[in-house]
């Protein structure tokens, strides 16, 4: 594919990210501005599926995308300082993927009954795969489904924390498997770590940055876990409800995701409304102490979005201070929230002085598209 070029960045008030389509195989390129509040699409890149989740590496200069579309696959770009995007490979897996990540050197992938560990080559590309691993018995694996629908029952995400400890959860199981990763890329089981309560299913984590603790998202059941990461196994210590007493039993709901503020003091949760129009989506904060627990396993904010979020609810935070705040009270953290129920995607804005999230942009993505995942590029 060729290259594609864009604009010139406007200057620090202007941030980039890039996100993927549940109904388009094209990336999106949109532009924040933190002085007007404006959420703008810059461009499009010619993509190669539907590109649920998209992320980047920890320099912003390589994107990494799954697809939910056949044959299962895993893709990588690379984006220079004038968000120049160029191809760089597709590799074939075994199952379709959810969630991507990598610590710098590996790359890390889960869907379904299998999950996969791929070197980085230079250039940052996915390279050759080191190891699969197998949620079910190795022989099962040509018999189960590997298709995006497999997902909806089986691992998500793959995360690998400074201890170099793997967890991926698992929503048929209701189980968290957890793993040690050498070096090399090779992985070790060390346990299956069932959830507190039956039908909770795990889809996605969090480690603190000591990686002492680890944060689960339950997607059935709207809970956000914490787990003390011992030697070989979790412990599990505290639960929060993702989403308002008030709505829970009455609305179906399905969880999506936990991040953590730029400070570490709070974490955010993402849960969108399912088969229903009745109820809309939820983005919950919750404040944490110095050793990364909860201070209270009550949330200190809830934001009701104003749709459903689809089959979306994607959350994450972004990396930077904004450098246009001069308020010492005002916005600390933004974050985007995706939605597939009618194609939007907002900018929140934290204010932990007052525990507020609010809205501050927004953008209706064109021609029927709906954004699912995204990364900030800067």
């Amino acid at each position: 594919m060729p290259a594609i070029e864009f604009g010139n960045s406007y200057g620090s008030s202007v941030h980039h990210l890039v996100s993927g389509s549940y109904t388009n195989k094209t990336l999106f390129l949109l532009a924040f501005d933190t002085i007007t509040k404006t959420l703008t699409l810059n461009a499009t890149v010619p993509g190669f599926g539907l590109h649920q989740f998209v992320t980047s590496n920890a320099a912003k200069d390589r994107i990494y995308a799954t697809a939910m579309s056949e044959p299962p696959q895993l893709f990588s770009w690379s984006v220079d300082e004038n968000y120049q995007f160029t191809h760089l490979d597709t590799v074939n897996i075994t199952s379709s993927s959810c969630y991507f990540s990598d610590d710098g050197n590996l790359a890390f992938s889960s869907g379904g009954s299998t999950a996969a560990i791929h070197a980085l080559t230079e250039n940052g590309a996915i390279g050759d795969q080191i190891q699969e691993l197998y949620m079910v018995p190795e022989e099962e694996i040509k018999n189960v489904n590997k298709t995006r629908a497999a997902v909806l029952y089986g691992a998500h995400a793959f995360d690998i924390n400074v201890n170099r400890k793997g967890f991926v959860p698992h929503l048929g199981m209701n189980s968290i498997f957890m793993y040690d990763i050498a070096e090399n890329g090779t992985a070790t089981p060390l346990s299956i770590n069932l959830s507190p309560t039956e039908g909770d299913g795990p889809r996605n984590s969090y480690s603190s940055k000591d990686g002492k603790l680890l944060y689960v998202m339950t997607e059935h059941n709207q809970w956000m876990d914490v787990y003390r990461v011992l030697d070989t196994r979790l412990e599990h210590i505290q639960r929060a409800s993702a989403i308002p007493d008030d709505v829970r039993g009455v609305y179906t709901f399905r969880s999506n995701t936990v991040q953590m503020s730029r400070d570490g003091k709070y974490l955010f949760t993402s849960t969108r409304s399912w088969n229903n129009t009745e109820a809309n989506g939820y983005v919950a904060a919750f404040a944490l102490n110095d050793d990364g627990l909860l201070k209270s396993e009550k949330a200190v904010a809830f934001y009701e979005a104003p749709v459903t979020l689809g089959s979306a609810g994607g959350l994450r935070v972004a990396p930077w201070q904004d450098e246009t705040n001069c308020d010492p009270n005002g916005i600390t953290d933004y974050m985007y929230l995706s939605d597939t129920s009618e194609g939007w995607m907002f900018i929140l804005g934290w204010t932990p002085s007052n525990h507020t999230l609010d809205v501050v942009a927004s953008l209706h993505y064109p021609d029927n598209s709906t954004p699912y995942e995204a990364t900030w590029l800067d």
